[in-house]
């Protein structure tokens, strides 16, 4: 397996498996105590590796490959323990990707729909099986 596939676009790295506590299957990051960002390795990949070629391969893919791939290249950790939070949001936001894309949608008409169609807050913790033992990466800090 290659070890990057920075040249194909496609982020391939060393494919590491972890479970959620919700007992889903997901692929293992690296982790730290707090959320850490490699700056030397950032700033080296959008110095030296971000060219137009790139640029314009990826503007045509979800966002959620944006986070895949620096986490992928470990340039991007998260905190010790934030694999299901990641993991929820990762779902979410394939979600509602393929939900305008399946209504064929415009971010503006998603917007419209999800706002007729919104539930409660209960309704849709309830819906999501929230786990309130899950730490959560936007609590204030104390």
């Amino acid at each position: 397996m290659p070890s990057s596939g920075i040249r194909t676009g496609i982020p391939v790295g060393p494919v590491r498996y972890a479970r959620t506590t919700g007992g889903e299957q997901t692929v293992y990051f690296e982790e730290t105590s707090q959320f850490d960002v490699d700056v030397e390795a950032a700033c080296l990949f959008v110095t030296c590796t971000y060219d137009t070629a790139f640029m314009l391969d990826t503007q045509h893919r979800d966002a959620i490959d944006s986070a895949h791939f620096w986490l992928n290249e470990g340039i991007v950790k998260l905190p010790t323990g934030m694999a299901q939070r990641y993991q929820d949001m990762a779902k979410r936001g394939q979600y509602f990707s393929r939900l305008a894309q399946r209504l064929n949608l415009t971010p503006a008409e998603l917007d419209a729909h999800l706002i007729a169609n919104a539930i409660g807050g209960d309704a849709h913790d309830a819906l999501l099986g929230f786990d309130p033992t899950q730490l959560s990466l936007f609590a204030e800090a104390a």
